[in-house]
């Protein structure tokens, strides 16, 4: 067997076994007798629905009838078990490559120390600036101090609706306190009620926030570094999909104890996804 007319299967196969919805009709046939005991084995053990849902591609029959040729089975004659393993062999091998071997060639790892430094810069910036001056308007015993905390505490409000996070108090030193209701005729933080500290805490996010998305991120210089990242994760990806993923699906459809085993990876793969998005399978 050539490796250029594997390679360029492997290439077409890709897009088979990594998602592209057509909304293909599910074939079910039973392909090798291992991959068969697999299925029922795990059948057996009384797993859950599957949470992992991958829609499904038929082939082109002047594809598929190549397939043949070099020994491989259909993916177009799988049934939903044999597709999602096959299936997930190709993510397996897409990010076992994407890791390491695809790292290295797209030069990934070059960037992380600019992007890590960049995001620490310009996360200091927008909480002293950003973040200092909504404290401070907060902190306002007038009208404009009221409404940023409204808003703040409505800001707060929602993000603890939606992860049950809750406001963490710590006294201000009286040293700083008192310059700040004396000199600056500000409110005293440790004085306030639970609503007006949630309002003063939100405030400080929300500046932080607005700040770390365009003034902090333009000084910081994150935008062009996180552009360069970005673009180096796009080449890791292209090439883990064509070399990781394409070897993977190539050894899946072998109709052999390789192929049996690279299946079997990618189920256990999918399975572990599953146990995480829905808590684990139910025996």
């Amino acid at each position: 067997m050539k490796f250029g007319n594997i390679n360029a299967l492997s290439v077409v196969c890709l897009f088979g076994g990594t998602g592209i919805n057509a909304f293909a009709p599910i074939h079910r046939t039973i392909s090798s007798q291992k991959l068969s005991s697999v299925v029922n084995n795990r059948s057996s053990n009384g797993s859950s629905a599957l949470h992992v849902s991958l829609p499904r591609l038929d082939l082109p029959d002047a594809v598929a009838s190549k397939l043949a040729d070099f020994d491989l089975k259909n993916p177009n004659a799988m049934n939903e078990e044999e597709y999602r393993s096959y299936s997930g062999a190709a993510i397996a091998g897409t990010l076992l490559f994407l890791l390491l071997p695809g790292a290295l060639v797209s030069g990934i790892f070059n960037n992380l120390g600019a992007v890590a430094t960049a995001v620490v810069v310009d996360f200091l910036f927008s909480a002293l600036i950003g973040g200092g001056v909504t404290i401070y308007l907060s902190l306002r015993s007038d009208s404009i101090g009221e409404t940023v905390r409204e808003y703040g505490f409505k800001l707060f409000a929602a993000v603890k609706d939606a992860t049950g996070i809750e406001s963490l108090r710590y006294d201000i030193p009286d040293a700083v306190t008192d310059v700040m209701t004396g000199q600056l005729d500000l409110l005293n933080p440790n004085s306030m009620t639970e609503k007006d500290y949630d309002g003063y805490s939100g405030a400080a996010v929300a500046g932080t926030l607005a700040f770390f998305l365009l003034p902090g991120a333009i000084v910081s210089g994150a935008p062009e570094v996180l552009g360069e990242f970005a673009s180096s994760l796009i080449v890791d990806f292209l090439f883990s999909a064509l070399i990781g993923g394409g070897l993977s699906i190539y050894l899946s459809l072998r109709n052999d104890e390789i192929g049996a085993t690279v299946n079997q990876a990618g189920a256990k793969l999918l399975d572990a996804v599953d146990g995480v998005v829905g808590g684990g399978a139910s025996n």
